[in-house]
């Protein structure tokens, strides 16, 4: 494994990426696609703070419970965003009769999104700045605190692989997901600072198919407990089929890629 090739100002990598999220709320707080962007900096700053945690077991453990509260705020509508997108997105692979199941499902979560109280923005930006300011108060971390903290999450991601690999329940794949995430936006923040091979391109590509698997998972939740979303007849039953055989592929293309990723010492 290669030591840190200089210090990593984790302070100032948290700050960077807080902001970025304020700015990316600020600017469209309407707009699916602008809330996505900021969840996408809060979990940024989640990994960043659990490397930090070698350095401020405490002060990690609030910005935790804040960042949490942060993204349940966030994923007040954007969570049906998500997978009517995906709805969409499989119906294109899919024969006629099944591409209209799901494209009518795909609608109708979008008329539930519009339905939805709107965004919490004030508390969003009230927990946003709550973060911003626990970042600027980070201690200093050393080198030996940075790969003491990159180590852990490095660690996670293998027993979450583990436990998850040909899982056939949501939850361990879900939380293998998570744990996946973590250490990408953890090797790609770092850079240098990394100890181990940081592998992005396919980490990254690892996260995207657990994430394709997650959205297919949780389609097929909601068919099955609302099967009138894919419309009459045998719709329902077509919709069904693919998206179970969407779970599958998936779910077999991540294992693979997870073995691929952490045989080369991830």
């Amino acid at each position: 494994m290669r030591s840190p090739a200089a210090a990593f100002d984790l302070r100032a990598a948290l700050t960077e990426e807080l902001q970025a999220a304020v700015e990316e709320l600020e600017a469209s707080p309407s707009q699916p696609k602008a809330v996505h962007r900021c969840r996408v900096r809060v979990k940024r700053a989640r990994a960043l703070a659990r490397i930090g945690r070698a350095g401020a077991p405490g002060l990690a453990g609030v910005f935790n419970d804040t960042a949490r509260g942060v993204m349940r705020t966030l994923a007040q509508g954007r969570d049906v965003v998500a997978l009517a997108e995906a709805a969409r997105a499989f119906a294109k692979k899919e024969g006629k009769k099944t591409a209209t199941a799901l494209l009518a499902v795909a609608d109708a979560l979008e008329e539930e999104r519009l339905r939805a109280p709107g965004l919490n923005m004030e508390g969003a930006r009230a927990d946003l700045k709550d973060l911003l300011a626990l970042a600027l108060v980070w201690p200093e971390a050393s080198p030996r605190q940075i790969r003491r903290g990159a180590d852990r999450i490095a660690r996670r991601a293998r027993r979450a692989r583990r436990r998850g690999f040909e899982a056939k329940a949501a939850a361990p794949r879900h939380e293998w997901r998570k744990r996946e995430k973590d250490r990408f936006f953890a090797a790609l923040l770092l850079g240098e600072a990394w100890p181990r091979a940081r592998r992005r391109k396919l980490g990254e590509k690892l996260g995207d198919v657990l994430g394709r698997e997650r959205d297919a998972r949780l389609l097929l939740d909601r068919l099955v407990a609302e099967p009138d979303l894919a419309g009459e007849g045998k719709a329902p039953a077509r919709a069904l089929k693919a998206l179970a055989a969407r779970c599958r592929k998936f779910s077999d293309k991540a294992d693979a890629l997870g073995q691929k990723l952490h045989a080369a010492g991830a």
